[in-house]
C-alpha cells in the first residue's frame, strides 16, 4: 500500500469519528493535494461497505489498522523493547506478508509475481500485491491486466478493481478498468465475480465476460482482449479446460475418447490457434494416441 493510501485510510477513520469537526480544516487541506481526493474516495468506499466486505477487503483493512496500532505503541515502548518488537515484526512480515507495486508503460508489459502468477499489464495498468500465508490479493487501480494464476489451493487469488472482486485458484482471466464499470473476461478455468456494492456472486464459464456495476455483476457480450488470447499459460489446469479454450478458437476441435482424461493436470505454454500441433504436444506429454480425422481430432489412451 502506498504512503498516500495509508494516509487516506487514517483520514477516513478520523472523519468518521466523534472528533471529525476538529480535524476538518487539516483534512480539507490534505485532500486538495494531487491524488489525495481519489485515494480518500477508495478508502471511504471500503469503509462504507461495512459488514458486506469480502474477506479480501477485511484482511486488507485489518493490516492497515494493525500498522496504525503498532505505530501508536511504538512511542510507549522502551528502547530495548523497541528493538525486540521491530525485529520480530520484520521477521514475521518476511514470512507472512508481501506488498509490492508495479505499473506498466502504455504498451503491454509482462510481470511475474512472487507466487509464480504471470501478469500482462496494459494501458498504464497499476497493481499492488498483498500476499500472506492464507491469501493472495492484487489491487488493480488503472488500465487493464491479464492474469495467468499459479495454482495454490491453500491461498485463493483475488483481484480487486474498483467495486469488483474476482477470485480464482488456477486459471486465466482479464480485468479491464479503462471504460466505465470494471469488466472481467474469463479465458480458461473458473472464476467467481462479485461487487462490493451488493448483489449475488457470479461464476463465469470460459469465454464469458461480466460487467460489475454497484448493484452486482452481470454477464455481457464478449470483451475485447487487450492482449493476444491464442496463447495459454497453464499451471495444473485440467486437460478438459485447456481443450475447451482451444476449441473456442479452432474450427477443428480436439476431443477426448475417455471423459476421465479431462482431469489430467496440464502445465506449460500452448498456442491454442493450431489444434493439430496442440493435440500432438498433449499426446506426447501424456502418452496418448492421436486420431486426426477430417472434422475433429481424438485423443485416446494407448
Amino acid at each position: 500500500m502506498t504512503r498516500q493510501q495509508r494516509e487516506a485510510d487514517d483520514w477516513v477513520g478520523l472523519m468518521h469519528g466523534p472528533d471529525a469537526d476538529t480535524h476538518r480544516e487539516a483534512f480539507e487541506a490534505w485532500r486538495r493535494e494531487p491524488g489525495n481526493a481519489a485515494a480518500y474516495a477508495r478508502s471511504a468506499e471500503a469503509y462504507a461497505v461495512g459488514s458486506s466486505m469480502s474477506p479480501a477487503r477485511v484482511e486488507a483493512m485489518a493490516r492497515t489498522k494493525a500498522r496504525k496500532r503498532a505505530k501508536s505503541q511504538w512511542g510507549l515502548a522502551t528502547a530495548a523493547a523497541l528493538v525486540l518488537v521491530a525485529g520480530s515484526a520484520l521477521y514475521m512480515q518476511s514470512l507472512h506478508d508481501e506488498t509490492r507495486t508495479a505499473q506498466s508503460p502504455n504498451a503491454s508489459e509482462e510481470r511475474q509475481l512472487a507466487d509464480g502468477t504471470k501478469v500482462i499489464l496494459t494501458d498504464g495498468a497499476k497493481i499492488e500485491t498483498q500476499f500472506t500465508t492464507g491469501r493472495r490479493v492484487v489491487i488493480l487501480t488503472s488500465g487493464s491486466a491479464r492474469f495467468e494464476v499459479a495454482h495454490d489451493a491453500s491461498r485463493p487469488f483475488t483481484v480487486i478493481a474498483g467495486r469488483s472482486e474476482t477470485t480464482a485458484l488456477g486459471t486465466v482471466f482479464e480485468v479491464d478498468l479503462r471504460n466505465g464499470p470494471p469488466r472481467v473476461r474469463l479465458v480458461s478455468g473458473r472464476v467467481e465475480v462479485r461487487s462490493s456494492g451488493g448483489g449475488a456472486a457470479l461464476r463465469l464459464e470460459p469465454g464469458q465476460s461480466a460487467e460489475v456495476p454497484a448493484e452486482g455483476p452481470k454477464v455481457v457480450g464478449m470483451m475485447v482482449s487487450p492482449v493476444a488470447t491464442s496463447l495459454l499459460a497453464a499451471d495444473n489446469l485440467p486437460l478438459g479446460s485447456v481443450l475447451e479454450s482451444a476449441n473456442k478458437v479452432n474450427a477443428k476441435p480436439v476431443r477426448l475418447a475417455d471423459p476421465a482424461l479431462a482431469t489430467l493436470p496440464v502445465s506449460g505454454r500452448f498456442d491454442l490457434a493450431d489444434s493439430g500441433a496442440l493435440a500432438r504436444k498433449l499426446a506426447a506429454a501424456f502418452g496418448l494416441a492421436v486420431d486426426d480425422r477430417t472434422d475433429e481430432i481424438i485423443l485416446a489412451a494407448k
